[in-house]
């Protein structure tokens, strides 16, 4: 399989398309698309919608503005970003693509770290860490810091994972990038993905076709809208369907798709197994060949689409203030009266958020250690299991047989209890995602009411912006084995005579040895609970600190008055002409929302 997956990249275009490939949004006929405007021509309206931006301290844009400024700094190198549910295909895709397995797949969930891959000479792969130092590393050995299993937590502290690979010359100088699956039961899998999304050129969201697009797929689908106009779906493990069944999906998601965005992305059925040659050359053909052949021009287009979308919101906000300026004082007042409940309702709620904190990280204790009974019962009996044969090789009077078991006992307890803090660290981490998971519907909630003031008040719409707090789950805690029993035992071990008292002495050290095993693991859960409260209350300042932002945004707006008017409406104009600008010929207008013109 992976073996011909090479041979259909190197074969490159022109090869017909077999076993039906059905697109929902066909292309645009060939020469007639504009040129985009060129980085130069797009530069001026970034330089000034960050300033804007910093006018009005709104941070929540500040990782689109970068995202564009290194695009327009190199447009022809175009990350194509490959996003998805956990299970949805994406390694076994980008595998397929290179043809060899070096992205590890399997049941569980695997992807960890965010890892790109490009053409390079020769094949290397370098871990790109946190602290700014990298380090370079063998292909094979990729698995032991992209894999949730062998990195759990990211405690490696790897940022990202490059890997240069001969066999995709062809598509070169694309990157590929591999993100986490956006369901992972670990947060910080998802968070990783979460801040790629600014940065992404390109964008393939894979869906497998057993289980086709869920409303989180969709979603995505709008998220990545803001950050790219480049997007197709990809229908992955299109094999586990007869030819009727994958008629009636196709049909499915062809609907879903125009109920939700209007304007669809296209789809491009996809499998790995022999056999669907035709698929796979179809997405070559039809997207990736030309986002290839003309790169810069593509370039250029994701650029403008993402200052686009930062003009969008700053008009939003400047909207505002233009409709209270124009409003009178009784309106401004009434808004600001409001809004001042809502400032008093974020008051409450930091409290509110500090007691949910607290109660959530008490509860994590009691609920770890329920979840983890199995675990210590496997344990128990393993430890036990292996004392029994232990025992008969120390042959020695009382007090060196006790200290012997003593050491015995620590390093395997230090060693299985380190091991199951690494395997079972979603366990422990649980009441992170809990949190998260509620501060993003506090958020938006608290959006949402602050948009309907604004429209009640001032007729003007508000879009939403996504908070997106930025995780990083603790380091394990050192596993720390307390044994002070064994110091009375060995004190009066020289009085008790072996040759007596050794079955007795045995049978009081394996039910000692399951009572340290489960005296250890409460620990363990006690220090892991001593480090997700901090890990939690990060994310509350997170939270506040962005409902802040937006709050004193749109009070600074609603506070406009008449005398302001003539300027803001000149701040309109200018955005409103910066879009103008920007934006592409009628020839191509047709294709912005899916950015599908055989990707060009």
């Amino acid at each position: 399989m992976t073996r011909h997956s090479a041979q259909t990249l190197e074969a490159g275009p022109g090869k017909a398309a077999r076993n039906g490939a059905h697109v929902l949004s066909s292309s645009s006929p060939a020469g007639n698309e504009a040129v985009a405007p060129p980085p130069e021509a797009i530069r001026p309206a970034l330089d000034r919608a960050a300033r804007l931006a910093q006018e009005l301290n709104l941070s929540h844009l500040r990782p689109q503005i970068e995202a564009a400024r290194r695009l327009l700094a190199a447009p022809d190198q175009i990350d194509v970003a490959v996003f998805g549910r956990f299970k949805a295909g994406k390694s076994s895709f980008l595998n397929c693509l290179v043809g060899r397995d070096v992205l590890p797949i399997g049941a569980a969930p695997l992807t960890a770290v965010v890892t790109r891959l490009r053409h390079g000479p020769v094949e290397r792969a370098v871990v790109r860490r946190l602290d700014g130092t990298s380090v370079e590393i063998p292909i094979d050995e990729i698995r032991a810091y992209v894999a949730e299993a062998e990195n759990p937590g990211n405690k490696k502290g790897a940022a990202f994972v490059d890997v240069e690979l001969p066999a995709l010359r062809p598509l070169a100088p694309l990157q590929f990038v591999d993100t986490p699956g956006l369901d992972s039961a670990f947060a910080h899998n998802t968070e990783a993905t979460r801040a790629w999304l600014p940065n992404v050129g390109a964008a393939l969201l894979a869906v497998s076709a057993d289980a086709p697009l869920s409303e989180q797929d969709l979603a995505l689908l709008e998220e990545l809208r803001r950050h790219t106009p480049r997007i197709v779906l990809i229908l992955t493990k299109i094999d586990l369907l007869t030819e009727a069944q994958r008629a009636e999906v196709l049909a499915f998601v062809s609907d879903q798709l125009a109920k939700r965005l209007g304007d669809p992305a296209p789809v491009f059925p996809y499998s790995v197994r022999p056999g669907f040659e035709g698929y796979r050359q179809d997405l070559l053909d039809r997207f990736l060949l030309p986002l290839v052949k003309n790169r810069a021009r593509a370039g250029s287009d994701i650029a403008r689409h993402k200052v686009d979308s930062l003009l969008q919101a700053l008009l939003d906000y400047v909207r505002v203030a233009v409709a209270a300026a124009e409003q009178a004082e009784s309106a401004r007042e009434a808004l600001r009266r409001r809004l001042e409940e809502e400032r008093n309702r974020l008051e409450a709620l930091s409290e509110e958020l500090c007691v949910m904190s607290y109660r959530w990280a008490g509860q994590a204790l009691e609920r770890s250690l329920e979840r983890l009974r199995p675990d210590q019962r496997a344990l128990q009996e393993k430890i036990v299991r292996e004392l029994r044969a232990q025992f008969p090789k120390w042959r020695m009077r009382a007090p060196q047989f006790v200290r012997a078991y003593g050491r015995w006992l620590r390093e395997r307890l230090v060693e299985e209890l380190g091991a199951l803090s690494d395997r079972r660290r979603e366990v422990f981490c649980e009441p992170l995602g809990k949190s998260r998971d509620y501060l993003a519907r506090v958020v938006e909630a608290f959006q949402d009411r602050l948009a309907r003031s604004v429209k009640e008040a001032l007729g003007v719409e508000m879009g939403r912006r996504e908070f997106v707090p930025q995780l990083r789950e603790p380091q394990a805690p050192p596993v720390d084995v307390s044994t002070e029993f064994m110091i009375p035992m060995e004190l009066a071990g020289h009085l008790i005579p072996m040759t007596l008292f050794r079955k007795a002495i045995e049978k009081n050290l394996l039910r000692r040895a399951r009572y340290e095993v489960e005296k250890n693991l409460s620990r363990l859960a006690a220090d892991w609970r001593a480090r997700i409260r901090p890990a939690m209350e990060e994310l509350n300042r997170q939270a506040l600190e962005y409902a802040q932002s937006e709050l004193e945004a749109i009070q600074r707006m609603a506070s406009q008055q008449k005398s302001a008017l003539p300027q803001l409406q000149e701040t309109v104009a200018e955005l409103e002409a910066l879009r103008l600008d920007l934006r592409p010929s009628a020839a191509t207008k047709g294709d912005e929302r899916t950015g599908f013109r055989d990707a060009g």
